[in-house]
């Protein structure tokens, strides 16, 4: 591990991520860091400092939004759902300098689920074991849990008791999740009030989210960035799962996909490409959710910041339908 205290004589590592094989640069200007400086941290530290423009910008962009939205405070404990794709790996990296900052505690959890009898996350699983290197090396727990629900049976069971709607594995996917993280939350900081549930949601989950819901004639709703659940039981037959209630925040929304995949790839920091394994999955499914983001997609050829427009319409028609 890195001597924090002979690095603070170098710069400031509260805008670094720091990591056993190397440190990654996430505002150069707030860590007093120059090209000279990176190059004697190299000599005397004996590990590489990378520097990539765009994950300095979405670490910027993301804290902003945390800043604006009070989404992290001192002495949180915060617990990432770890799937090991772009989206949380990228969270990962970009929440550890808070260790610093505000002294949080994190720890990451990879849910190893049942879809089907696929199991893209079981503990076997080589690029699982990849998740737990990283972890490994950015000093930070990871447990894996298991939950052996076939989350395509319960959306089945869902649908056949719920009258016009019809739930898609994805639903009783986040379900299963929620519950598995509130529990192990619950069980390991039960004392503890400033305890949150961290998920890797982006600008195309949150857009994607308000299209889907205009489609299906639903009331419009957007993804929060901080948000507390009520404890509450699903229970339909065979399906039964309580979860916990809990702070959840979304920290990334304001980043988008483009720039998390170009950010790891100049980092090297290799992702497990999980969606791939899931047949329900946006990439693979032909759902609601993939027409929404085609529309969008398409739109942004000529509209570059459509995404943010669709978002910032909501949240203004929200406000404006407050004051009334």
């Amino acid at each position: 591990m890195i001597d924090l205290k002979e690095l603070k004589k170098y710069c400031n590592p509260s805008y670094l991520t720091i990591r056993n094989d190397k440190i990654i640069v996430g505002n150069k200007g707030l860590a007093r860091l120059s090209k000279e400086k990176m190059r004697k941290i190299e000599n005397d530290f004996g590990i590489p400092v990378v520097y990539s423009r765009v994950f300095e910008e979405i670490s910027e962009r993301m804290g902003r939004f945390v800043s604006k939205n009070n989404i992290i405070s001192p002495k949180d404990k915060i617990l990432v759902g770890l799937s090991g794709g772009k989206d949380s790996l990228a969270l990962l990296h970009l929440l550890e300098p808070y260790r610093r900052k505000y002294g949080v505690q994190i720890y990451a959890v990879t849910v190893d689920l049942n879809i089907n009898g696929i199991r893209p996350w079981t503990e076997s699983n080589k690029n699982v074991e990849k998740i737990a290197e990283h972890c490994k090396n950015l000093n930070i727990p990871h447990k894996i849990i298991a939950h052996d629900g076939n989350v395509v049976e319960m959306s089945k069971i869902l649908s056949e008791n719920t009258k016009g709607i019809e739930y898609s594995p994805c639903f009783s996917c986040s379900m299963v999740r929620r519950h598995v993280l509130t529990n192990y939350a619950k069980n390991n900081f039960e004392s503890d009030s400033n305890v949150k549930i961290a998920i890797g949601h982006t600008l195309e989950d949150n857009s994607d989210t308000i299209m889907a819901n205009i489609f299906k004639g639903n009331i419009i709703k957007a993804l929060e960035p901080i948000k507390n659940f009520n404890e509450t039981d699903v229970d339909f037959k065979d399906f039964k799962l309580n979860l916990k209630s809990c702070c959840m925040i979304r920290p990334m929304l304001n980043v988008s996909e483009e720039k998390i995949v170009k950010a790891l790839v100049e980092c090297d920091i290799e992702y497990y490409h999980d969606k791939d394994e899931c047949p329900y999955s946006r990439h693979n499914g032909n759902g609601i959710r993939k027409k929404s983001h085609e529309v969008l997609e398409s739109i942004e050829e000529d509209v570059p910041n459509i995404r943010e427009m669709v978002i910032s319409s909501i949240l203004n028609s929200i406000e404006h339908y407050k004051q009334k």
